[in-house]
């Protein structure tokens, strides 16, 4: 009786490590199609198995543009295939860029960020900016979910290192500032911006509709002086307003652009 008791155990068991034998050599193209299926993510040099893979090569494809992510690598989420909703954790690696997170492709060409952290250059958004700006953004997402080109959800975090903005004659550093990103329930994002550091404090809502267009309101305080002496003033002109000034001497601008 016992030794029947065995076998009946090990031929199931023995089954599952054939399962997993034939489905641990799978190579990595089975899941570069599922990172892919409907994202916008493109994939070449892609090596290794469908758990673990990587590619040489990966870029994204937005609207108007595609960026580059360069090399990424993935560890896919046994369990998440069980779903049919597959998740992996993934990570890309340029100079100055880099994102590691847990992505998912749902239904529908669906695609899900969680938990992700990005740093990426500020030029990389430059084309879409109205002045020149430098520095560094890293950003926190605990939620994302896109459909398309179409933003379903979003919370997160924004953080703008070393911030600098050219005045037309010369570089104005203004600290860093950090921002609390939501969608705004109609497939736009809204975003608090507010100062870290530096001599300019800020508090300004800036909403982006969907597919264009959006708003920037809010404040922006410090020292006249600060402004004059940086050849600013007329280039502060353009967006806001001087509004009054506060007992600790400080200038405060009004600002609402209509983007």
């Amino acid at each position: 009786m016992l030794l029947k008791t065995h076998k009946k155990l090990w031929i199931p068991l023995g089954v599952v490590l054939f399962l997993v034998f034939v489905i641990s050599s799978i190579p990595a193209i089975w899941g570069a199609y599922l990172l892919t299926r409907g994202t916008g993510i493109a994939l070449s040099g892609v090596t290794g198995t469908l758990w673990n893979g990587r590619a040489s090569l990966a870029s994204v494809r937005t609207v108007d543009q595609e960026y580059s992510l360069g090399q990424l690598s993935w560890s896919l989420s046994p369990l998440s295939l069980l779903t049919l909703s597959p998740c992996a954790q993934v990570a890309a690696k340029l100079p100055m860029q880099t994102f590691d997170g847990e992505l998912c492709s749902g239904s529908g060409g669906a695609i899900k960020v969680r938990n992700a952290d990005l740093l990426l250059p500020v030029a990389l958004l430059q084309p879409k900016l109205p002045v020149p700006i430098q520095g560094q953004f890293s950003t926190h997402i605990n939620e994302l979910e896109l459909r398309g080109n179409v933003l379903l959800k979003l919370k997160g975090n924004l953080t703008w290192n070393g911030a600098r903005v050219n005045t037309g004659t010369n570089w104005l550093d203004i600290g860093s500032y950090g921002a609390e990103l939501s969608d705004n329930g109609n497939n736009g994002i809204s975003a608090k911006l507010f100062q870290l550091t530096g001599p300019v404090d800020v508090n300004l809502q800036i909403e982006l509709a969907a597919p264009s267009g959006g708003k920037v309101t809010g404040e922006l305080a410090a020292p006249k002086a600060f402004f004059e002496a940086a050849n600013a003033i007329d280039m502060l002109a353009m967006f806001a307003q001087e509004n009054r000034v506060d007992e600790a001497g400080k200038t405060h601008y009004q600002v609402d652009i209509n983007l």
